[in-house]
């Protein structure tokens, strides 16, 4: 059996970065299998894994750790889908190789030199530096080299981000935001996901004539496989137990399936030809999908079910909140008369007066479409919201915050 392949631990430099992207076009040759998973690798493969190329860490939003096994068949579907719909570029990497979205980046640069036949892969020349905090200026210092070389191979460039990369970028006011869109309206695509992205930011980045393609996937099916909500080629998309709105838990049927997931212990577990998602969603009649949140999310107070999304999306587009609310989660917290209690914990914007945070958001959402029952009872103040992989909230973690602030004391 051929040995994996384990990079040192991610650092964020150039230097480590490099020694991933190596690692990434081992395997897109077929020369090796790389492991990232969060534990030590099994002595051998369970039956049906024998041709896993790439695994990875994975958690959802639940917290609870796994490994995904990927084929490179699957690996090479995603890329090529991807590229039927935005050509095979130059990439830009800026997210961390150690989750697949991260290993995409730099593995489809990989897969546009095994098209075109270039000498290596089309990824910047040497490989940048990210070690240092993510703003405007630092994304122009990364993308003006990247885009000249682009230019210079005769290749479209291309870049993925996480939607607060991108609201950095979109939002600021000052006159190196005001470059950073310059700079950014460069690239020929824009991928962004891995989290929602406020519909307000989308807007205002198509407004300044950025291509931003929202993407919708996950580990298991090797990145993103709904473009601006609609399936790539090969890609099947149906809704399981729809509600009479037509909501349900989303099925993808997909060429980029993972072969299933590695556990620590020893026990693997495999996804078949069709994976059942988490995510709570919809298809209207032309297929376009529409993710409601995830159905494992869903709090049901006194009977009622609430969309903590919906209650995020209202405190993001409301105007009362602008400037004094950074970010927001809500959730449902044990409640001994209600069944579960709406709560929400929130990141202020510097100046804003903790004490009165809490009242601001109840008294802003009472002005908003949403039902009373679905406005948080208690509105709790924290640094930072709790963090899965790159960008991702942890809900998990989020409920156990909000409940221990409403009951230090655990009872």
């Amino acid at each position: 059996m051929t040995s994996w392949i384990r990079p040192a631990p991610y650092d964020a430099s150039a230097a480590s970065l490099t020694e991933h992207a190596h690692a990434i076009g081992e395997v897109m040759a077929g020369h090796g299998r790389l492991w990232l998973g969060p534990f030590d690798p099994p002595a051998q493969l369970p039956a049906g894994f024998e041709d896993a190329a790439l695994v990875v860490p994975t958690s959802g939003s639940t917290g609870a750790a796994k490994a995904v096994a990927l084929s490179r068949q699957a690996l090479l579907a995603s890329q090529d889908a991807t590229a039927s719909l935005i050509g095979h570029g130059y990439w830009l990497p800026l997210l961390p190789p150690t989750h697949i979205a991260g290993v995409q980046v730099i593995a489809r640069a990989h897969r546009t030199a095994q098209v075109l036949g270039l000498d290596g892969p089309a990824l910047p020349r040497p490989l940048p530096d990210l070690r240092g905090h993510f703003d405007s200026t630092a994304f122009v210092a990364l993308a003006e080299p990247a885009l000249a070389q682009a230019q210079e191979a005769g290749l479209p460039a291309l870049t993925s981000l996480v939607p607060t990369q991108l609201t950095r970028v979109v939002t600021g006011a000052t006159g190196a935001d005001a470059r950073a869109r310059a700079v950014l309206r460069r690239f020929t695509a824009v991928l962004v996901g891995g989290a929602a992205t406020p519909q307000e930011v989308l807007a205002r980045a198509r407004g300044q004539r950025i291509a931003v393609r929202t993407t919708y996937g996950s580990s298991e099916t090797a990145g993103g496989c709904v473009y601006d909500g609609t399936a790539l080629p090969g890609v099947r998309l149906r809704i399981d137990g729809a509600d009479a709105e037509g909501a349900g838990r989303l099925l993808v049927s997909s060429p980029t399936l993972a072969l299933g997931y590695l556990f620590a212990d020893g026990s693997s577990e495999a996804i078949g030809t069709e994976l059942a998602t988490s995510d709570l969603t919809s298809l209207d009649a032309e297929g376009a999908l529409s993710v409601l949140g995830r159905a494992d999310d869903v709090i049901i107070t006194g009977g009622r079910k609430v969309l903590p999304q919906d209650v995020e999306r209202a405190i993001d587009r409301s105007l009362m909140l602008r400037g004094l609310v950074r970010s927001a989660v809500v959730v449902g917290v044990p409640d001994a008369e209600w069944g579960q209690r709406v709560e929400a914990l929130v990141t202020l914007e510097a100046g804003v007066e903790p004490a009165e945070a809490a009242s601001l958001v109840r008294s802003a959402l009472r002005t908003t479409e949403v039902p009373s029952f679905m406005i948080p009872k208690r509105v709790h103040v924290v640094q930072e919201l709790p963090l899965l992989g790159i960008g991702k909230i942890d809900r998990s973690a989020a409920r156990r915050v909000a409940t221990d602030l409403t009951d230090p004391a655990g009872g």
